[in-house]
């Protein structure tokens, strides 16, 4: 029966009665609620943050790339001794000689029949001496007999020594001629390619003009130049990394220079590949060389760096404080980077902690906690 009053009564009342009970309800439970949760703690949050201990170091040490250049040890200009017509080219640019192997030839008609004349010649100054010397014997016999003077055996000796002077002359003519006739032909000094081929043939070429060029593969250098301080501190015999080609390798110092460049203000460095490769000559090749560079600082991320006014760079000093931290910056200097560390100066401490990462949540004063501490 109350229940039904109640209703008839609710139904009675217009939309503003309405609303003000709905309120006092929501304000009702609102107060209960507060007076159920009571107070907040007054603990403060404290942010987490890497740290990191990082020590002084007395010197750091730097990589720098030099570029070479892959050559081949023996490179060689061939020419003519003599001047012809080229009447043959056996090989051309980038053929595989062997020692002794014929690369070309001149026309040597003309020094055959030349060769063929002096030969006549020995054989008539030959012929000439035989008959001297049977005429040198006849006249010591008849001397005997005193059908004869002592003059004309002088007359015989002497005309035997004048044949002789002849014939030698002769012979080494033609020993010349026949040297000519040899260096017609060009032959490989060693084995390796040819590197171009500059001679025609029916080409007329002059004495020591440029036929071909060669060089030797097997025995293959690269060659730097390097600021002097550097060469100063290499050794022979010290082994480099060396990128060819994007192939990774290691070369051997053979020769340090003594003299530096007048064009490039460089020494040079010769180097000899460990493992043998086959690349072509004047390749581009990059040699690695560590430095180490006397300088007291500390190796920390680029994560540990931000940056600071007027161009500078600050890191953040993690200051011990009654187990937790407080934020301190500082201005650095960074003197050389790698791709995940800087290595800075500019600090007094032999030892010092940092945050290492994500700066950029922090301010200086701030008090944090180390990362894995409890709060």
């Amino acid at each position: 029966m109350n229940n039904a009053n109640s209703a008839s009564t609710w139904l009675k009342l217009n939309i503003w009665q309405k609303l003000a009970i709905a309120i006092t309800a929501v304000v009702s439970v609102t107060s209960c609620s507060e007076q159920a949760v009571g107070k907040p703690d007054d603990t403060p949050y404290l942010h987490a943050a890497s740290i990191e201990q990082i020590n002084q170091q007395t010197s750091y040490t730097i990589t720098r790339e030099y570029i070479g250049e892959i050559a081949a040890k023996q490179q060689t200009r061939l020419s003519f001794e003599f001047g012809g017509r080229v009447t043959e080219v056996i090989k051309d640019s980038g053929d595989a000689i062997k020692a002794g192997e014929l690369l070309a030839s001149l026309d040597v008609e003309l020094l055959n029949i030349r060769a063929y004349e002096l030969k006549a010649q020995i054989a008539q100054v030959e012929a000439q001496l035989t008959l001297n010397q049977a005429n040198l014997a006849r006249v010591k016999s008849l001397i005997s007999k005193q059908y004869a003077s002592e003059q004309n055996i002088d007359e015989l000796e002497a005309q035997y020594g004048v044949l002789t002077a002849n014939k030698d002359a002769l012979v080494a003519s033609y020993d010349a001629l026949s040297y000519q006739i040899a260096k017609a032909e060009l032959r490989a000094p060693y084995d390796g390619i040819v590197n171009e081929r500059i001679v025609s043939q029916g080409e007329l070429v002059s004495p020591g003009s440029p036929a071909f060029t060669v060089f030797k593969q097997s025995q293959q250098e690269i060659t730097i130049g390097v600021p002097a301080k550097v060469a100063a501190s290499l050794t022979l015999g010290e082994q480099l990394p060396v990128t060819i080609a994007q192939q990774q390798n290691t070369a051997t110092i053979k020769a340090i220079g003594q003299q530096i460049n007048p064009t490039t203000r460089t020494v040079n460095i010769r180097l000899v590949l460990d493992q043998a490769q086959q690349n072509v000559s004047g390749l581009i090749t990059r040699v690695a060389i560590k430095q180490e560079i006397a300088q007291a600082g500390y190796w920390l991320p680029l994560t540990a760096i931000t940056d600071g006014v007027r161009g500078q760079w600050n890191i953040y000093a993690a200051v011990e404080q009654n187990s937790h931290f407080v934020i301190k910056p500082y201005t650095v200097n960074v003197v050389h980077t790698t791709d995940s560390m800087a290595y800075i100066t500019g600090l007094d401490e032999t030892k010092i902690a940092i945050v290492e990462e994500g700066l950029h949540r922090y301010v200086p004063g701030q008090v944090v906690r180390a990362a894995g501490a409890e709060q």
